[in-house]
């Protein structure tokens, strides 16, 4: 088949869309398939013409450039600054469409796989393109109630694209029954589940701590649907804050939408004996860094509130590494609470206090969990049964 992944991040740029992407058109070339990735580049001028290239593993990667950037400057003026920056995904879907309606048919493509997040797959359902399945890992309008992000212009614009992608699209895929569970109350249309694009690591990478565990990792970027305020609360109970033991949270910065002030100056305001002390951020880490960390971690906590999916626990199984999940973590469906991974009640700050008391006592218990866990995640999401 001949599939174009229709992404608003790719690498170069940083974040789970862009990795997601990546790896999903990756998997399509190795497993026979023509992947073609439209995406576009925030950083290139109105000047630049739209550029075409083949990468490492023969993904044909279009780069919208100047075409992007003269609608983004059209709908600049109809709206003011900040926000979820609507005037971005509205450039995006017009810009991408116009490139499709021109090149759709000598590409021969199949169908179009486009990210639900910002709602601009609404641009690209038309009758004259080919079929658009919309990925379903997270759309605005589902975390924004998580998140306390307060409704403006931007965002009813964003939420408004969104729901039309879903009412009309051809097909949506959720990751976790969670998520589906969630879609399917703003659409008719098919949700199917599908297992998330993962890329297998070599078994002969895992190496055990080689010093005495002293911290945990949380990954992902700063928002209150991941759990911070919860992680901070739980280590201040009295067998923690004594201790040496830590928590390092590694990912990008965000803003609170009540406040306007970054999450990072937030959670250092709300709690000041614990962030920066109990719960150490690393600013968006390179993976050289984020391996290590990986590596040297006891365990992984993913401390979420809500979340689609939450591809973090699976990486952290493919490094052996026992997880601490909520059970409100889309991706938690893969795990069994005791076998493969401790599973607790989501906004529970005890519970998760209780659990991390747990784990840093039984090494032969996280020793369990780890493997278990890697043994689950390999099977379930082998190459073939992604594509």
């Amino acid at each position: 088949m001949n599939i174009c992944i229709a992404t608003s991040n790719y690498p170069p740029e940083t974040g789970g869309i862009s990795t997601y992407s990546q790896r999903l058109a990756k998997l399509l070339q190795m497993q026979g398939h023509s992947a073609y990735v439209l995406t576009i580049d925030i950083n290139a001028t109105i000047d630049q013409k739209d550029s075409i290239k083949k990468d490492k593993y023969g993904v044909t990667v279009i780069h919208l450039k100047k075409s992007f950037h003269l609608h983004y400057k059209y709908f600049q003026q109809y709206f003011r600054p900040g926000g979820l920056n609507a005037p971005y995904w509205l450039a995006i879907g017009k810009a991408m469409k116009e490139w499709l309606l021109l090149n759709y048919k000598h590409l021969n493509l199949d169908i179009i796989e486009a990210s639900a997040y910002g709602g601009f797959a609404a641009f690209l359902q038309d009758p004259e393109l080919p079929p658009v399945l919309i990925s379903g890992h997270g759309a605005f309008f589902q975390y924004k109630e998580y998140n306390q992000h307060k409704e403006d212009e931007q965002s009813k614009v964003v939420e408004k694209l969104e729901k039309l992608a879903f009412v009309h699209a051809d097909g949506i895929i959720s990751h976790s029954p969670q998520s589906q569970q969630d879609i399917l109350r703003y659409t008719s249309r098919p949700v199917y589940t599908a297992p998330i694009p993962i890329i297998l690591r070599n078994l002969n990478e895992h190496k055990q701590p080689d010093e005495k565990p002293n911290f945990a990792l949380v990954v992902g970027s700063l928002q209150k649907l991941k759990g911070p305020d919860i992680l901070c609360r739980a280590l201040m109970d009295n067998r923690l804050n004594n201790s040496d033991f830590i928590v390092r949270w590694a990912g990008t910065d965000n803003y609170d939408h009540i406040t306007g002030s970054s999450m990072s100056e937030k959670l250092a305001a709300d709690y000041p004996d614990c962030w920066d002390k109990k719960v150490i951020w690393e600013n968006n880490p390179d993976d050289t860094r984020l391996n290590q960390l990986y590596e040297k971690a006891v365990f992984i906590i993913i401390p979420t509130i809500w979340e689609s999916f939450n591809v973090i626990s699976v990486e952290a199984a493919f490094h052996h590494k026992p997880i601490i999940i909520t059970e409100k973590t889309g991706s938690s469906f893969l795990f069994t609470h005791k076998r493969n991974a401790w599973i607790i009640p989501a906004n529970d700050e005890q519970a998760l206090a209780d659990a991390i008391v747990h784990l840093l006592s039984s090494p032969e218990l996280r020793r369990i969990l780890g493997q278990a866990a890697h043994e689950e995640i390999t099977v379930q999401l082998s190459p073939e049964k992604i594509i």
